[in-house]
């Protein structure tokens, strides 16, 4: 199994009422052509499932191929 090592980078988060500064939300970015080969291709449902310290992502479907 290869791994990949990431960092939490953060999103600014906005706020309906003016000069409430909000924290930042926790942002990941997964990007890469080792995405596809693991079989995670563009149009892929994703589910994701949560627990303390780890994040699982399981492929739903696979998208048809057209001709």
């Amino acid at each position: 199994m290869n791994s990949r090592h990431l960092k939490v980078s953060y999103q600014s988060a906005s706020s309906q009422q003016p000069y409430r500064v909000l924290p930042p939300k926790p942002f990941l970015r997964l990007q890469g052509r080792w995405l596809d080969r693991a079989g995670f291709a563009v149009g892929s449902d994703v589910q994701v499932q949560v627990e303390p310290g780890r994040l699982v992502l399981e492929v739903m479907d696979r998208p048809r191929e057209t001709d």
